[in-house]
Parts: structure tokens; C-alpha cells; sequence
């Protein structure tokens, strides 16, 4: 039979299993994984309608229970798990029970947990987390060495990405179209060839680094062509469209020799 399964992880890249099968530590009833909106409402006589709108971060919670098992109690059990909480910032990870597994994580801290005395040589633990970001699937990487990549966001909305690339570039760009009409673009201009692009458009992450024959360009922003924008696209820390979308890579002059591109599908309920 196949379980559903919880686990975390901490800043110290440690486990903690909540789907034991000597069920030391077990999530019960857990819930929060649905979505919540919040909005605020006019009301025009006997009609409403909404003035703005926005989905709440995740807030998943859930009961444990910490048995007495060989070489363990409960209590230590306790003392333990409290002690691998304090390296935050946390993953929670989620498991669907499906014959191919899929996983889920959320990027998070704990908001609250209590201890509860129970019978039978148990505590029982409420636990509750406050997610930082959305829910993401499982990282996708590719890799090679053309101009042209298909990358496809099964998410719920448009998602950040890095994006690494190597070669001998003179005023290296790349943009992002769906369906044939362009949506982002970023462009570097500066005489010398640059040696690697990377930008990373993840919110919280937001970062370029260029170099340029193996020593780091100081303030890599003013390398940036602006002029590129025309109201209508986004510029440089450009995020993944919803669905199918072709990254084009180019340059004025020069080669290509590796990119690398990663990035996750955001889910705004699991």
C-alpha cells in the first residue's frame, strides 16, 4: 500500500521523518493544504464587487505523535525534535501516494507547537507552519550548449529561474516568447566579451553575476540594456510564463560553449 508522507528538513540539511514506520513521530490530521484568498470588497447596493485580490502563503498544520520506542522516549523524543526546529529556515515536504511519487516542498518556520500529555505512552504535539513562499514541485535542470530551449511551467503562475551561461559573448541577451510573441529580455552590453551570464530571477534571490575573462564585473546592474524595454516587457529578472515557453539565447558576436537552466513549478494549493 502506498502512504502519503511528510518530512522535514532544516538549515543544517538534516531529516526529520514524519511518516515513521517505528512510529516514534507521526503527522496526524494534517491540513492547510488547500488555498486561502484574501480580498477586500465594495459593495454596490445589492451587488459586491471586488477591490483587490491575493492568495495567502500556505499555513500547514497537523497533529504529532511521539511514541516510546526501543532506545527512545517520548520526552527525549520532544527535546530532540525542539532542538532540530531552532535551524531555520525549515523545508516541508510532501509526498502524494501515487504509483510515480511527485513531491512537494515549502520553504517555511514554525509558528507554533504545543505539547500535550496523551495516554498510552504518547504525546501529542499541535504543530503549525508558516509557509515563506508557494508550494514548489520538484526542481527541473537542462543543460547544453545551443541557442534555443523549450521549457515548459506546469505551475499556477509565472515563476523565476537562474540561468548560467558560458562562452566568449559580446553583448549576450536572451529572451523568453510564448506563442510567438515576446515576453522578457535581458540584455548586457559592454565591449569586452563576457565569460558566464547568470541571473537568477527567483523572488527573495534576485542576483546577476557577470565576468568577464575570469574576474567578476563590479557592479554588474550597469551593464544592463535598458533600452530594450518598451512597455511591455519585463526586463532582465524575468520569470517563467504559465505553460510552454522558447528561451533564445544570443549575442552580437562570439560563441557558446554550456548553459544551464533550473528552475520549479509554483503551486499555489497541493
Amino acid at each position: 500500500m502506498i502512504y502519503r508522507r511528510f518530512w522535514l528538513t532544516n538549515a543544517k540539511n538534516e531529516t526529520w521523518e514524519f511518516t515513521d514506520q517505528t512510529v516514534k513521530s507521526f503527522l496526524c490530521n494534517p491540513e492547510g493544504l488547500g488555498f486561502k484568498k484574501s480580498m477586500d470588497l465594495i459593495r454596490y447596493g445589492e451587488k459586491l464587487k471586488v477591490d483587490s485580490l491575493d492568495f495567502d502563503f500556505p499555513e500547514p498544520s497537523g497533529e504529532i505523535i511521539f511514541c516510546d520506542v526501543k532506545n527512545a522516549d517520548r520526552y527525549g523524543l520532544y527535546n530532540e525534535f525542539v532542538r532540530f526546529l531552532m535551524e531555520e529556515p525549515l523545508i516541508l515536504s510532501y509526498e502524494l501516494p501515487l504509483e510515480t511519487p511527485v513531491v512537494y516542498t515549502l520553504e517555511c518556520h514554525v509558528s507554533k507547537l504545543t505539547k500535550t500529555e496523551s495516554a498510552k505512552n504518547m504525546l501529542a504535539c499541535s504543530i503549525e507552519f508558516q509557509g515563506l513562499s508557494f508550494w514548489k514541485g520538484e526542481e527541473v535542470e537542462q543543460t547544453g550548449s545551443s541557442s534555443s530551449y523549450t521549457i515548459t511551467n506546469n505551475g499556477d503562475y509565472p515563476v523565476g529561474f537562474e540561468i548560467t551561461i558560458e562562452g566568449s559573448m559580446v553583448n549576450p541577451y536572451f529572451t523568453l516568447e510564448q506563442d510567438g510573441d515576446l515576453y522578457g529580455e535581458a540584455k548586457f552590453i559592454d565591449s569586452t566579451a563576457f565569460s558566464k551570464v547568470y541571473v537568477n530571477s527567483n523572488d527573495g534571490e534576485q542576483n546577476v553575476i557577470l565576468e568577464q575573462g575570469g574576474s567578476i564585473a563590479p557592479n554588474p546592474l550597469s551593464y544592463q540594456d535598458l533600452s530594450i524595454s518598451n512597455g511591455s516587457i519585463y526586463v532582465t529578472f524575468v520569470k517563467l510564463a504559465k505553460g510552454e515557453s522558447v528561451l533564445t539565447i544570443g549575442m552580437d558576436s562570439g560563441s557558446i560553449t554550456g548553459v544551464d537552466i533550473k528552475y520549479a513549478s509554483v503551486y499555489r494549493s497541493v
